[in-house]
């Protein structure tokens, strides 16, 4: 009978100290997937940054008209703010398909917003007071946002396009292309005004802005090159972490193949004493498919290390579960023998459930949870490696005989470097790393644990319903 676990948590985000990201999660993400992710998630709070404006901008123009009348006609401005909801539930109602769609056209999506709300904030000021109205400042945002998300230059592109808004409004009403609505709050008078005061303004704005970027930027490039030097450092830290794995089944394999390398040296003694002895080809042949089998392998044993060891896109394709546990399993043999401790691998084949995965990304979890099983585990005892199904979700399963997890540190597990191996025996990523893995999957590791008894580490994988 397998051990009862009693105690049980399950994981559902990588968690780290001080609000960071955890090593093997959003820093192991190639570059460009992790620039979709965080695009993304501005796009979603601009989304809900913009209802709260257009709720501002419909209180405000209440306010200004009903209680210090100085609106009067606030129509057109409730007619904005009703069109910045119009348009933001477009948005919304866009993000789905935006989530699927690649870098580039999410990015001109938040050109289109930028330029959007310009035209709109160009609009209000228009029906409140035009350049004369100070919150014409706001054009700032749109360029800090720019800045944020995009790029310098294109906070300098929506920059200048505000500008030219601005200036091209400001004339209009001054010339009488389009009507002037004044403020009626003491500024100033848009007629009276000098051009070279027009002007004046104008510079003052252009000024600001191009302060505003310039500091703005600045903080920004420091930023993301720390974060850069951040993920840099985690993808050190995880390939790390994976050549230590490497390693430790390295150091197996020279015993693994020297058993093979002594029939071969022996077979090519033979066949040189058979060679000369003039014996027929059929007994030639005979040796060598028995050197040709021993060469295969040889070879099977140091691809497997050579393949796990190697750098791999992360690629969701449909996975061969009982192959993939086969490997983990061929691969920690070697470590377990030395450990005295047996490993059995129960690869059920699953009928009707399909699991889209990254293969070699699911054997480190894999191999680093298996290796912790072995660590944890007295000589003679068992570790049960198997996989199941409930419903549509897969779930693959470690299970040792060890001593087991205090309850307190079932929850400290994941955290990056925490380890309770000593000091030359574990760096503490690979848990994390692993539960970064298993969250780009879409999804999580559950342990349960009893102290003196055992550990169970479940890997949940969504799965789908086959269509043969």
């Amino acid at each position: 009978m397998l051990a009862v676990c009693t105690n049980r948590i399950r994981v559902e985000e990588p968690r780290l100290s001080g609000g960071g990201a955890l090593p093997g999660s959003s820093l192991l993400l190639p570059d460009e997937a992790r620039e979709h992710g965080a695009l993304l998630s501005q796009v979603a709070w601009f989304n809900r940054l913009r209802l709260i404006v257009a709720a501002g901008v419909i209180w405000l123009c209440a306010l200004a008209t009903h209680a210090l009348d100085l609106i009067t006609d606030p129509w057109p401005l409730y007619t904005l703010g009703a069109a910045i909801v119009c348009v933001d539930g477009l948005y919304i109602l866009r993000f789905a398909r935006l989530q699927r769609s690649r870098l580039s056209s999410v990015r001109r999506h938040v050109y289109l917003q930028i330029a959007v709300d310009i035209i709109i904030l160009t609009a209000l000021l228009h029906y409140s007071g035009g350049i004369t109205n100070p919150l014409a400042l706001f054009y700032l945002f749109h360029a800090f946002i720019a800045a944020l998300v995009l790029s310098v230059r294109a906070a300098v592109m929506v920059a200048f396009a505000s500008m030219m808004l601005l200036l091209v409004l400001g004339f209009a009403e001054r010339a009488g292309i389009i009507p002037h609505y004044p403020l009626t709050v003491g500024l100033f008078d848009l007629h009276a005004v000098d051009p070279i005061g027009l002007w004046l303004l104008v510079f003052a704005y252009a000024t600001t802005l191009a302060f505003s970027i310039y500091f703005v930027s600045t903080v920004l490039a420091r930023l993301k090159r720390q974060e850069g030097e951040l993920v840099s450092m985690g993808r050190h830290l995880a390939l790390s972490e994976k050549l230590a794995s490497v390693g430790t089944l390295a150091a197996g394999v020279s015993h693994e193949i020297n058993n093979p390398i002594g029939v071969i040296k022996n077979k090519v003694k033979i066949l040189r004493y058979r060679v000369e002895d003039g014996d027929d080809q059929t007994q030639l042949l005979s040796e060598l498919d028995v050197v040709d089998k021993h060469v295969n392998r040889i070879a099977k044993i140091t691809d497997g290390l050579l393949q796990f060891s190697r750098e791999r896109p992360f690629e969701l394709r449909p996975l061969d579960l009982a192959s993939l546990l086969r490997e983990a399993a061929d691969l920690v043999r070697v470590p377990f023998q030395s450990a005295e401790v047996e490993l059995r691998v129960a690869a059920a084949v699953l009928t009707g459930v399909v699991v889209n995965g990254s293969s070699n990304h699911l054997l480190q979890v894999l191999i680093n949870i298996l290796l912790n099983a072995k660590d944890a585990s007295p000589a003679h005892s068992i570790v049960e490696l198997s996989c199941s199904h409930v419903g549509q979700e897969v779930l693959l399963e470690v299970r040792d005989h060890g001593q087991g997890i205090e309850p307190e540190l079932l929850e400290q597990v994941f955290d990056p470097f925490f380890t309770t191996k000593d000091v030359d025996k574990g760096t503490g990523l690979g848990l994390a790393i692993s539960h970064g893995i298993v969250s780009r999957h879409h999804g999580r590791i559950e342990v349960e644990s009893e102290v003196g008894r055992g550990t169970c580490f479940r890997i949940v994988l969504p799965g789908r319903m086959s269509e043969v």
